[in-house]
This record gives C-alpha cells, structure tokens and sequence, in this order.
C-alpha cells in the first residue's frame, strides 16, 4: 500500500533528525543512486502506530526518498515489530543490481 510521507516516521528517531552520519556510507549511497534510477522496489516495513506508521525495515529507503522528494512510499504492515516477520518480508524482496 502507499502511504503518504506525511504519515512515516522512523524507529530510529536520532537517525531521522540527523542522518548525516548514515548518508556518508556506501549503503546509502547504492539506495539513493537506485532510487534516483528506478524508484522504489522493496516496500519499508511497517507497524501501525494510531494514524502513523513507524518504519521497522528501510531506514535507508526511506531517508534516500526525502531527500529525492518522494511524497508517498510503498509498505507493509506488521503486527508487530517481531524479528522472523521482517525475515519473511525481506526474503521475499526483489534483488536490484545496476551495474
């Protein structure tokens, strides 16, 4: 599902209000260069938090859209912040080479 920008927030707050740090790695790099040319491929995992979502999965995903101006993301909501859940999305992701 999409879900305006607006609406995200991230698990990790210190991250989301200074991200200098995590764009200076080659991680993020990669994300934002991927972004830049085909978007976003992998949903962020979510938990519902009243009329919010806090994203769980995709700290990188998410800070490389902000900083491209993405107004909305695709998720997937999880009951809960269990570790095997996150596994059982992320084996399911798609594998993104640009080279």
């Amino acid at each position: 599902m999409k879900i305006p920008i607006e609406k995200l927030y991230l698990r990790n707050k210190k991250l989301e209000q200074n991200p200098v740090n995590q764009k200076k790695s080659e991680l993020y790099k990669s994300v934002l260069n991927s972004f830049k040319k085909i978007g976003q491929v992998n949903p962020l995992i979510c938990v519902e938090d009243g009329d919010k979502y806090k994203v769980c999965v995709g700290n990188n995903r998410f800070l490389a859209g902000c900083e491209l101006g993405f107004k909305e993301f695709d998720i997937v909501v999880v009951p809960d912040e269990s570790i095997d859940r996150f596994k059982e999305i992320i084996n399911s992701y798609k594998i993104i080479n640009l080279q």
